[in-house]
């Protein structure tokens, strides 16, 4: 058996196939630079987090954070290896353009600026540990249940291709070394790349929760910046003419090309999916994200929160800078013979072409920067997420666990900091074994970056559409919700992959799902339109396998992930209104549940 026969469990074998070798190689002086970088952070991190004595301290960084620091954590989180290598093979490789660079330039900035002046005022009405339990105080705890679980599902995948990109990054750049960690273990070296990425962010997440989080993404940001700018000064040295001759070049080779007015919905950067599919998706994960939404929890007051969001808008200048590096790798490659072993590492992956630069042309010591700064862009977004699965997880699981112990219920944030770290460490195990399985997932995109960013998109819509519900007013469509979230995913799902596979797991999905809802939703039945429900959902089940069946496209996908959370969340929001109860039924539940808690909160006085 072939190790590309045993799919995404190759990766956990050791290498079967001799890897091309590359020239160059790190120095003692490039390791050292590598531990003392990490080790500084890790020092710096813990002394500035202080003492964690509750989950507020461990969760919400007790509310003390400075806007600057938790927007430089934010863009350390969103830029992560994504950003540091893949954007600049897009300059690079055959047909390259900067196209990429409208996302960031106009739909991260209407974005952020809609998550600022909407969404976080929203979340500042009182004390929340997560956009779910703001879901939850204003349409009930299973709506809350449903987005936590969403948000475990996108948030995992999300941060998973992140490691596995890095990962990749680092198999290339430290080679030998990876090697012998591979002969030592039996596993392969990109399974013990990402194995030290997770064990790292595992160790600082740890330490001090989401404070030390914050304060060492705002230190990496620093660190991966530096790398950059380490890179752009050896590119300008390398290209004769610097690189305002590289600019030349690539504006002669059609690579300076940014904007794209066709209109296709298979096509991710076009002008119309920028203007519109992008500024409206980014919304789902600037503002709905645990992953982005709990650095903003930590700021000191609302208009703190506002700062940071928009001030993280400067991520833009760390993607032109990578585009920048593109631009440069492209000129000296043109004046540069490249050796054997890297042809056929970028053939097989262009995003590769940096980290061959890096090991192959930097001097020692600048190497070592760049690695430090790649180990960086991946442990700023794991752990980040892991403080963020963490806390979601102690909020949904916790109780239950207590419950089950005979234990008594807690408050809101309640639990122990014991807890919380636990449940870090089995998110810390199971994003690394996603990261190795992430292989499968990847052979249904064109390149690493629409990988990354095609994850992150998936649960997006729904969870976009359960926060504009709890923000209307009325709440209307919260008891559809429930059906709705699982539909708007599929219907994403559905339009993303094609196949005779894909087809008939659609199947299985719809089978599944009608079942629930004729089992769980007969009392509906009883209703006036209950049966007209019943026959709406069936038949938009039916149509949604038709998505998975069409073969129009031949990439095998439809939709391109801009598009993504617009689709999800449109559909969400139709269903939960199609498939709500009567307003007859929702006012006599309101009525029952006189005296009771309520479920909408009211606005605290100014």
């Amino acid at each position: 058996m072939g190790r590309e026969d045993l799919g995404a469990l190759g990766v956990l074998l050791a290498p079967l196939e001799q890897e091309p070798q590359l020239g160059g190689g790190f120095t003692g002086l490039d390791w050292l630079i590598v531990g003392l970088a990490l080790l500084a952070i890790t020092v710096i991190g813990e002394r500035l987090t202080g003492k964690q004595e509750s989950l507020r301290d461990f969760y919400l960084g007790g509310r003390s954070l400075p806007w600057f620091a938790v927007s430089a954590s934010i863009i350390a989180t969103e830029i992560s290896a994504v950003t540091f290598f893949a954007v600049p093979s897009m300059v690079w490789r055959e047909g390259g353009s900067l196209l990429y660079l409208q996302i960031g330039l106009f739909s991260a900035l209407v974005a952020r600026l809609v998550v600022a002046t909407v969404l976080v005022p929203a979340y500042y009405e009182r004390e929340v540990y997560s956009p779910y339990e703001f879901m939850g105080n204003r349409l009930g705890p299973a709506v809350r249940r449903m987005t936590t679980g969403l948000f475990m599902i996108g948030g995992a995948l999300a941060q998973a291709s992140r490691v596995y990109i890095t990962a990749v990054v680092i198999e290339v750049l430290a080679q030998e070394e990876l090697a012998a960690a591979s002969a030592l273990t039996g596993f392969s070296p990109l399974a013990c790349a990402i194995v030290a990425i997770a064990m790292v962010a595992l160790l600082w997440t740890w330490i001090g929760g989401v404070a030390t989080v914050v304060w060492t993404d705002a230190m990496l940001f620093l660190l991966f910046v530096g790398g950059m700018l380490g890179m752009l000064v050896a590119l300008h040295a390398g290209v004769d003419g610097g690189l305002g001759e590289a600019w030349r070049l690539a504006m002669d080779s059609g690579r300076l090309g940014l904007v794209d007015t066709d209109f296709a919905f298979t096509k991710p950067y076009t002008l119309w999916a920028v203007l519109f599919a992008a500024s409206w998706g980014l919304i789902g994960p600037y503002g709905t994200d645990q992953l982005i939404v709990q650095r903003l929890l930590c700021c000191r007051s609302k208009r703190d929160a506002q700062l940071a969001m928009v001030g993280s808008y400067a991520a833009v200048v760390v993607i032109a800078l990578a585009f920048l590096i593109g631009i440069g790798l492209h000129g000296y490659y043109l004046e540069h013979a490249m050796s054997e072993g890297a042809l056929a590492l970028v053939g097989d992956k262009p995003e590769r072409i940096l980290p061959v630069f890096v090991r192959e042309e930097l001097p020692a010591g600048v190497r070592g920067l760049v690695l430090a700064a790649a180990f960086a862009a991946a442990i700023s977004s794991l752990d980040s997420i892991l403080a963020a699965l963490g806390q979601a997880s102690q909020a949904t699981l916790w109780p239950l666990l207590r419950r089950a112990m005979g234990r008594p219920a807690e408050g809101a944030g309640g639990g122990s900091i014991r807890a919380g770290r636990a449940f870090v460490v089995f998110w810390a195990a199971a994003l690394a074994a996603l990261a190795v399985a992430m292989p499968v997932i990847e052979a249904q995109y064109d390149d690493l970056l629409g990988l990354a960013l095609g994850m992150s998109g998936l649960v997006g819509g729904p969870l976009l559409a359960g926060f504009v519900l709890s923000w209307l007013p009325g709440q209307r469509g919260a008891a559809g919700y429930l059906w709705a979230a699982p539909l708007g995913l599929l219907t994403v799902l559905f339009g993303i992959w094609h196949g005779e596979v894909a087809y008939a797991a659609s199947w299985w999905a719809v089978a599944a799902f009608l079942g629930l809802w004729l089992f769980l939703g007969l009392p509906r039945r009883r209703q006036p339109h209950g049966s007209i429900q019943t026959l709406w959902l069936a038949f938009t089940l039916f149509l949604l396998t038709r998505l998975a069946e069409v073969g129009a496209f031949d990439d095998g996908r439809s939709i391109a992930w801009p598009w993504y959370v617009p689709v999800g969340s449109t559909m969400t929001l139709l269903y939960a209104y199609l498939l709500d109860r009567p307003s007859s039924d929702r006012a006599s539940a309101a009525g029952s549940s006189a005296g009771s808690s309520p479920v909408v909160p009211s606005r605290p006085s100014r």
